[in-house]
């Protein structure tokens, strides 16, 4: 009998000690999800839940731990440093500070790289866009690649349409512009083709649109902002951009300073910049300034204060991310020149 009482006993204990047990794990559960979510309110960490999701997937290869355990451990350890298998790692040096200025705020870096286009090189990489735009009447803007071919990552476009090139890039805008009542051209006569019919030299590009944008300034007197967009060649770090839940294709103003409207240029560009910077912060990279008394790197803005060079991203970002962009750079022309 007393055998019998002590195996009853034991069973009571077994009891208390499983929901004890439970009990636990589920207050750990909370703690570890109050901890998460006040973390990446207070520290604005740039994780998405793919990210996260990816990192656990990534992770989880041999591991011999339960679920519960790992996903505790492995959230922890992504969002402090903190290995709860590694008792070292609970000292505070090791928490990581996602709220340091570095991290959090994308610097006005204001470089670009070194001039490098040569169309029969990216000819074997891409091709010459049509237009898909019908013409407007009394444009405000132009837009223009004296650049055509410059590229995209073709990421995510296998079964699409979609030419990755600066092209794209102006048709885009042009497109978003117009929506918004503000009337705009692109200019489509292939630069490249028109350089071998013309007898310029093989790298006039510059002179070519030059121009073209003469053509217009002189026969379409409504256009006050004749923009080219180009793509830069940094790395994507550098050219990309979260704002909220989306990812951008950073922008680049290019000045040329050695020009008789440079200061003009420059004004315009810092007013459109400041605009950038409060709708999209952290879109615009700064302004670059570039001084030579050779004329063709003056990028035609002696011609018109409203010239711009736009560099839009870089070669490693995505046709998703460059269409970001154009939607923040309509609102950003839109509050510029309507004010709202």
């Amino acid at each position: 009998m007393k055998k019998i009482n002590l195996k009853n006993n034991n069973k009571k204990r077994k009891f208390p000690i499983k929901i004890a047990k439970f009990l636990f794990l589920i207050l750990i559960l909370v703690v570890s999800s109050i901890f998460t979510i006040k973390h990446l309110i207070s520290n604005d960490l740039d994780i998405t839940e793919e990210e996260y999701l990816n990192y656990l997937l990534n992770s989880s290869y041999n591991k011999n731990k339960s679920n519960t355990t790992f996903i505790i451990n492995e959230s922890i350890k992504l969002l402090t440093n903190i290995d709860l298998s590694k008792p070292s790692t609970l000292l505070s040096s090791n928490i990581k500070n996602a709220n340091k200025k570095d991290e959090k705020n994308y610097k006005k870096d204001a470089k670009a790289s070194d001039y490098d286009y040569d169309s029969k090189i990216y000819e074997k990489m891409t091709s010459y866009v049509s237009s898909p735009l019908t013409e407007t009447a009394n444009p405000v803007i132009y837009l223009y690649n004296t650049h055509q071919l410059e590229t995209y990552s073709s990421s995510g476009l296998e079964n699409t349409n979609i030419t990755p090139n600066v092209m794209m890039t102006s048709y885009l805008l042009a497109e978003k512009l117009n929506k918004m009542g503000i009337n705009t051209i692109v200019e489509d006569t292939n630069i490249a083709e028109f350089i071998r019919i013309s007898n310029f030299e093989s790298d006039a590009f510059y002179a070519s649109t030059r121009v073209f944008l003469k053509d217009v300034m002189n026969n379409k007197t409504s256009v006050k902002y004749f923009i080219d967009l180009h793509r830069d060649s940094v790395n994507k770090d550098i050219s990309t951009c979260r704002i909220g839940e989306k990812k951008y294709a950073r922008i680049l103003f290019v000045l040329g300073s050695s020009n008789s409207k440079s200061l003009e240029n420059k004004n315009v560009m810092q007013e459109i910049d400041k605009i950038s910077d409060e709708l999209y912060p952290g879109l615009s990279r700064g302004i670059y300034e570039k001084s030579t008394p050779n004329w063709p790197l003056v990028y035609n803005q002696d011609l018109n204060k409203g010239v711009l060079l736009i560099e839009v991203g870089g070669k490693e970002n995505t046709m998703d991310e460059v269409m970001n962009t154009t939607e923040a750079l309509s609102k950003i022309f839109r509050k510029y020149i309507k004010g709202d």
